[in-house]
């Protein structure tokens, strides 16, 4: 039977499920790096595309992202009201560009008691709107996932007696030893090994594609559908002699089978708003990035992506 410890670090290991709280949606990396972002704005008016972010270092400071659309031009005043009371005024940089606030203060105050932010041009023109709802418990949220809950370092209003606390060290990223790959061909595949591999009837569907991966393997993709039909695996590794291993991918991806991106090296498999790159490390494909667009129809065309997981590539 495996310790506590060994499933903690099994858990540690793996990507983290998005979290909804009311009208925000939170997800937080393998280095308790936090997004949140807003999915409604809490009226008729265009969605603010208002994004809450915290780094999982012990002094890392919160960040409030506002947009603000392409019409607003530099050096223009824009107001930040709380349920319809004016809570700040800013200047726009203009260009499309965005403000990064502190969250922090009034600011950050406000915005937990209130209900729905809203950014007016001149005259109270409403540019976007963002609802509140749900932000306290993504704050209590984020805390919890960066062990800051019982600290004064907390992005909820802290309880009182609450005193500074130890937070852990970021972990550090997950490495991935990449063979460097060669200008050696990829290993031939011939209609007699797909017979071999497949059987006669999967043989005679099976579009094969090859690459190499390192001066050992060779990368075997079949047409997916035929795999699917025949039960068969989609993605197989060809060692220099003898018959085809099906690859391991760790851990397995949502959407099956991912594709082969021979330029940036990398498996890449897409299920709807969730994409997941692989990298080979010699034995199997470790996952090095997980991403979820969060992006809405309101978004004007622009991605809200949130990144659970990710790791660095070293190639030798």
């Amino acid at each position: 039977m495996p310790s506590l410890l060994a499933v903690l670090l099994l858990q540690a290991a793996a990507p983290a499920a998005l979290a909804t709280h009311g009208d925000w949606i939170l997800g937080c990396d393998n280095q308790r790096g936090c997004d949140a972002l807003v999915r409604d704005s809490g009226g008729s008016e265009p969605r603010l595309r208002l994004a809450l972010r915290r780094d999982g270092a012990a002094t890392a400071p919160a960040r409030l992202d506002v947009p603000l659309p392409l019409s607003v031009a530099a050096a223009s005043r824009v107001t930040l009201a709380v349920d319809g009371r004016p809570l700040a005024q800013l200047i726009a940089p203009g260009g499309g560009g965005g403000l990064a606030l502190p969250f922090e203060g009034k600011l950050a105050a406000a915005l937990v008691r209130g209900r729905r932010l809203t950014v007016f041009e001149s005259k109270r023109h409403v540019l976007a709107g963002a609802s509140l709802v749900g932000l306290g418990a993504t704050l209590r949220a984020i805390d919890a996932a960066q062990g800051r809950e019982s600290s004064a370092a907390t992005l909820a209003p802290p309880e009182r007696g609450a005193v500074p606390a130890s937070i852990a060290a970021v972990p550090a990223l997950p490495i991935v030893d990449q063979p460097e790959v060669t200008g050696e061909a990829p290993r031939r595949f011939s209609a007699k090994d797909a017979r071999k591999l497949l059987g006669r009837a999967a043989a005679d569907c099976a579009a094969a594609r090859t690459w190499r991966l390192d001066a050992a393997y060779t990368l075997l993709a079949l047409d997916p559908g035929c795999a699917a039909t025949h039960g068969r695996a989609a993605l197989y590794l060809l060692p220099p002699k003898g018959p085809a291993m099906a690859a391991t991918i760790d851990p397995a991806p949502a959407a099956a089978p991912p594709s082969w991106d021979p330029a940036r090296r990398r498996l890449v498999s897409t299920a709807g708003p969730l994409r997941q790159e692989y990298a080979w490390d010699g034995v199997r494909f470790r996952l090095v990035l997980e991403q979820h667009d969060t992006a809405l129809p309101d978004a004007s065309g622009d991605e809200d992506v949130i990144t659970t997981w990710r790791a660095t590539v070293a190639v030798h």
